[in-house]
């Protein structure tokens, strides 16, 4: 069965994993229910270690997001590649499938998973956030799907259908990650 640790509890134990694994990152804004949450995969890790930003991975990985809109949000029209910090993620609407919810709120997701190269750093921040590590086993993904369904539904107020909608596109994006193949 997959099971998931918080990354700073696996950091601090020396429980992450070497050979690969998946990280769900969510950062809440502390005055709205926007939300941005990274799924990160990486493998064949050269080094790990903690910065004042966050922990770092010396390996290559792959990277998708999902950004909740809540109605309320004023800059809307802004491309969100284009936001300002704390509120963007590197896609243009036109990269993304944009699913509404009940609430009007909007839930984007991109399509295809960014590529980094050589590391890259999970970001601790002082706010509202979590971080937990997905080991590989071979149900991680009913397990990564069902996490990002509640935690929408938990923590963002979205509609339990939209919440698995949305978990599901999520995970599309996320079986095309090419880190664990070849």
């Amino acid at each position: 069965m997959a099971t998931a640790m918080s990354l700073i509890k696996a950091y601090m134990t020396e429980q992450i994993p070497p050979d690969g694994g998946f990280i769900i990152t969510a950062y809440f804004s502390p005055d709205s229910n926007y939300s941005i949450y990274e799924i990160t995969a990486y493998r064949n890790v050269k080094d790990i270690y903690r910065t004042p930003e966050g922990i770092t991975f010396k390996t290559d990985g792959n990277r998708t997001h999902l950004l909740v809109e809540p109605p309320t949000y004023t800059g809307k029209h802004i491309e969100p590649v284009n936001r300002e910090a704390g509120k963007s993620i590197p896609y243009r609407f036109n990269e993304m499938t944009i699913l509404g919810g009940q609430r009007s709120e909007k839930i984007m997701i991109p399509e295809k998973p960014l590529m980094l190269y050589s590391s890259f750093t999970i970001l601790e921040k002082e706010s509202d956030f979590f971080s937990y590590i997905f080991m590989p086993t071979r149900d991680v993904y009913v397990a990564m799907r069902k996490f990002i369904s509640d935690s929408l539904y938990n923590d963002c107020n979205i509609s339990i259908s939209i919440s698995k909608e949305a978990a599901a596109k999520s995970l599309e994006t996320i079986k095309k990650f090419t880190i664990f193949s070849g």
